[in-house]
């Protein structure tokens, strides 16, 4: 997994630093919603456990992540 950043110019992301190869599949992530989202109490809860485990680096890989998503749709 690669994190990478650019900008959307004329509809299409440009990378602020090249280095992914044509035809790659990329996921895109934006900084700028339209509005933030409402969460429940629990769901903010949950949001800081997961950011909790994140900070102490208890995570998985992208390869992992991915896996788990394709077998839980």
């Amino acid at each position: 997994m690669h994190v990478a950043t650019g900008t959307v110019v004329s509809g299409k992301v440009v990378l602020d630093q090249p280095g992914l190869d044509d035809g790659t599949g990329v996921y895109v992530l934006t900084r700028n919603a339209p509005a933030a989202p409402k969460l429940s109490t629990n769901e903010l809860a949950e949001l800081e456990a997961g950011l909790a485990e994140a900070d102490r680096d208890e995570t998985i890989s992208g390869a992992e992540f991915f896996a788990q998503l394709r077998r839980h749709g």
